[in-house]
């Protein structure tokens, strides 16, 4: 019985190890890595060897997200550089530093070119610029409203004429011809002239950013009845 048994169990031995070695083999062969080239992956890799590799002083971005702006409205400036030793903008900007990513806040009044300078470590330096325009908000701007008769007075000799005037944002109120004195910071008013002849008045007023708005009216003074 022994004598039958050995072979037949030296024969299922040899049996299992053939299958095992075969799996064995086949499983190799299953995660072997196999090299498939991306032609995409291989030109991102190749951008971001060229644009950080080295030490070269490089301005990687200067911009702003919106450069234009209603007058009272803020943005931002957006910078970075690579290799750099010190930056400065101009005009001057608080919390500018050397960085690979920064953004400011600005709030410009007028239009502004903005510029930034990196120096290296080599000695070498390299700038950039763009501008940020303004524009005015119409509901800031000065403005005459009204300017009209409201009454003419005849007196023996003369004509006299009742005016007024309304106005916006204005800092400064004069009229010419002389009618009254420069008026500060005001809204409206009322006034009388005479004139000895038909003229023509006109009423400018001026904001505080010197901008101005004018309005003419005509009074007519009838000639001499002949």
């Amino acid at each position: 019985m022994r004598g039958i048994l050995r072979p037949l169990l030296v024969t299922l031995v040899l049996v299992v190890g053939y299958v095992g070695w075969v799996f064995y083999q086949r499983s190799r062969h299953d995660i072997e890595p196999v090299e498939h080239k991306d032609p995409a992956a291989e030109k991102r890799v190749a951008e971001f060897l060229k644009t950080y590799g080295g030490k070269e002083l490089k301005i990687l971005g200067f911009y702003s997200p919106n450069g234009d702006l209603m007058e009272g409205d803020k943005t931002s400036i957006c910078y970075g550089v690579l290799n750099a030793k010190s930056v400065r903008m101009e005009p001057p900007l608080p919390n500018v530093g050397v960085s690979l990513n920064r953004c400011l806040e600005v709030a410009p009044e007028n239009d502004t070119q903005y510029t930034l300078f990196a120096e290296g470590f080599d000695g070498s330096v390299a700038m950039e610029t763009f501008v940020i325009r303004t524009h005015p908000d119409p509901y800031t701007l000065p403005r005459v409203k009204k300017f009209q008769l409201l009454r003419t007075i005849d007196d023996p000799g003369k004509r006299v004429f009742w005016l007024s005037f309304d106005t916006e944002n204005a800092e400064l109120t004069e009229i010419e011809p002389k009618a009254f004195g420069p008026m500060g910071k005001s809204v409206g008013g009322r006034f009388y002239v005479a004139p000895e002849k038909t003229t023509t008045y006109t009423i400018t007023v001026t904001d505080k950013k010197g901008r101005k708005s004018s309005q003419s009216l005509t009074v007519e003074v009838p000639g001499p009845k002949g």
